[in-house]
């Protein structure tokens, strides 16, 4: 579920994947350049990922973690939409992982804001491991 406010989105997600909710809120919204402003809630089964400057390294969280921030930004590569997020999560034990996130699946509530770009355009094209933006 989701409203909007000029280029604003305010989006409520229950249940599904957050990148997938998040692709699936675009293609409605026809929006092909965003910035993920803010992001909080609950996930599990948490993908996040440390660019060590050749690759990821990654670490797959099982367990509930609060959504603690999410930011990023989004844009189009060749038909499919590219979520360049990253976040800090909230262990049971109050400690913190961050990271680029690469999936996690809702638990309860993913309570998200998008500003939807007109003009700009984001692009990214492939540079080793990463995909380097251009505007």
């Amino acid at each position: 579920m989701y409203k909007r406010e000029g280029n604003f989105i305010i989006a409520k997600f229950v249940d599904g994947e957050i990148i997938e909710n998040l692709k699936k809120l675009c293609k409605e919204e026809k929006i092909d350049s965003a910035f993920i402003i803010n992001g909080i809630g609950m996930i599990e089964d948490a993908l996040i990922g440390y660019f060590d400057g050749e690759k990821y390294i990654k670490e797959r969280i099982h367990e509930p973690v609060e959504l603690i921030s999410l930011q990023g930004n989004i844009c189009m590569v060749e038909n499919d939409y590219l979520i360049h997020a990253h976040v800090v999560l909230g262990k049971k034990d109050h400690n913190l992982k961050g990271g680029h996130l690469f999936e996690g699946k809702v638990k309860i509530v993913n309570e998200i804001i998008i500003y939807a770009l007109e003009k700009i355009k984001i692009k990214r094209r492939k540079k080793g491991e990463i995909m380097e933006m251009e505007l």
